[in-house]
């Protein structure tokens, strides 16, 4: 008779995490409803100075950062990540009100892989997560 053996739980697929940078604290809650809801563990800071050090302690799979921040904004946190040979692989995802093109190309040429105006919908953030981590892996 055959014995079944559970499968040890490091073996099982681990979730995906990404790091939620806003200063709001009603943004960061409602993102982490969304993306709890997709199977993703969650780190949050509070500004980029917060999310550099949140980053010297985990490592995440995805950064989505909001773009206007006291202390250290998105675009500087983008800069940041992206000339440090440790983070510069990690994606970005800017998650702003900036809706004018100029604050769009501003984002993207900081080193964001996507640009999102809040607000959004579940749908199209698990959306553009899933795009982003997937051309990430290419």
């Amino acid at each position: 008779m055959p014995h079944e053996t559970a499968q040890a739980p490091e073996l099982e697929a681990m979730a995906e995490t990404i790091l939620i940078v806003d200063d709001c604290a009603t943004t960061r809650r409602l993102l982490s409803v969304y993306l709890r809801q997709e199977g993703y563990d969650l780190v949050h800071a509070v500004n980029g100075l917060d999310a550099l050090e949140k980053l010297a302690l985990r490592s995440v799979d995805l950064v989505i950062t909001d773009m206007n921040m006291p202390q250290m904004d998105g675009v500087a946190l983008a800069r940041a990540l992206k000339q440090d040979p440790v983070f510069k692989w990690i994606p970005i995802v800017m998650l702003t009100t900036e809706g004018e093109e100029r604050e769009r190309q501003h984002g993207l040429e900081a080193g964001a892989a996507a640009y999102l105006i809040k607000p959004v919908t579940q749908e199209q953030l698990a959306q553009e997560v899933r795009r982003t981590l997937t051309s990430g892996r290419n």
